[in-house]
């Protein structure tokens, strides 16, 4: 057995698909890396969504106008992640065989769908190092039967893929390739190689581990679960998914380091979850059911104030993990004829479209 310090490259093989509202499997942390994941002006957020009958990627203008569905597959398409730049999209779907979860990535217009894994276990959860060259995402190649998942790496083109450290998920990468910090989560420890809690924990809690696994950290050490963590921006703050009271959950943040804890949220009762950060870092967006069913609610990074509905689906649809990117919002006019497509062509303002063909034709005069 492999130690977490040691990077094993493995044989490129399958996956399988389990379910869309899996909260306890989404837990994550680090310590504070030199250069920050995506600092940068607030574009684009791409979320996953059922509202079409099966689970897309959509993405939406930062105050929730012009969603567009992405994907538009008869699969699961799930866990949507930008790259630092903007340009690409991280998900993974189980297109390529049904109940079967692989990573993909294509262009923001969801063009140019690429396969990059292929096991015989579920992958998702993908994250990008800073610079682009690296993705980290959980799989459960290794122990599908048991639904135990491992955190990995590879480059962004699905080579090189290597395990980083087990027992854990919901990787979320800060910083680059060579120096970056993941954060994950962590629980019981049947293979007896977690040096900071060899015995086993109790629930779910919050780790760093460096990009080469080394120095593991604990960040969070509580009698309840703590889950879904992300980096801000600069790299110094996480927020993550904690129980209350109630027992239902609350959008957190805490330091890098594990102090100063404050809960965002604070509504007993609601499940607030899945917070991802703003490329500026003032914002943080995340999915909540306090209007009966799932929907995407942004609001302040420091106190949780100013709290702001982005969506708005029908009853028994979720709209879940959404990733918060730098890709320039859709306010108008268009530049690509995808960008028509699905809908999109109603929502443009500056100018706007009677059809999808009225939007299709000004891009492609103006292109």
């Amino acid at each position: 057995m492999n130690t977490p310090g040691s990077r094993v490259p493995l044989a490129r093989s399958r996956v399988g698909f389990r379910t869309l509202v899996d909260v306890a499997g989404s837990l994550a942390l680090a310590a504070t890396p030199a250069m920050a994941i995506v600092p940068g002006p607030n574009g684009l957020i791409a979320f996953e969504s059922n509202r079409d009958g099966n689970n897309e990627v959509y993405v939406m203008n930062p105050d929730g106008t012009i969603e567009q569905n992405l994907t538009n597959h008869p699969a699961n398409d799930v866990f949507p992640a930008w790259s630092p730049d903007g340009s690409r999209i991280s998900f993974s779907s189980d297109r390529h065989r049904a109940s079967d979860l692989d990573v993909y990535v294509m262009n923001a217009d969801g063009s140019g769908v690429v396969q990059l894994t292929d096991s015989p276990g579920e992958d998702r959860g993908a994250s990008w190092t800073s610079d682009g060259q690296v993705i980290v995402f959980h799989s459960a190649r290794l122990r599908d039967a048991n639904h135990i998942f491992d955190l990995f790496t590879m480059n962004s083109d699905g080579t090189n893929e290597q395990l980083l450290f087990p027992d854990a998920s919901a990787a979320y990468a800060c910083g680059d390739s060579a120096t970056g910090v993941v954060v994950f989560n962590s629980t019981a420890d049947p293979l007896g190689t977690n040096p900071v809690n060899p015995g086993g924990l109790t629930d779910f809690e919050i780790f760093t581990v460096n990009i080469d696994g080394s120095n593991v950290q604990q960040v969070t050490n509580n009698v309840v679960l703590d889950s879904g963590p992300k980096w801000s921006p600069d790299c110094s703050t996480i927020s993550f998914n904690s129980l209350d009271a109630g027992g239902s959950l609350d959008v957190h943040r805490v330091d890098a380091d594990g102090s100063n804890d404050v809960n965002l949220t604070n509504t007993p009762g609601v499940f607030d979850a899945f917070s991802a950060w703003s490329p500026d870092g003032t914002s943080i967006v995340f999915s909540s059911n306090r209007s009966v069913n799932f929907e995407l609610f942004s609001m302040d990074a420091v106190d949780g104030g100013n709290l702001q509905r982005l969506t708005s689906t029908k009853r028994g649809q979720a709209d879940l993990r959404a990733d918060w990117g730098t890709a320039p919002a859709r306010y108008g006019p268009p530049t690509s004829k995808s960008q028509c497509k699905n809908g999109g062509w109603s929502e443009f303002r500056t100018p706007s479209f009677s059809s999808q063909d009225a939007c299709v034709s000004y891009v492609n005069r103006n292109s």
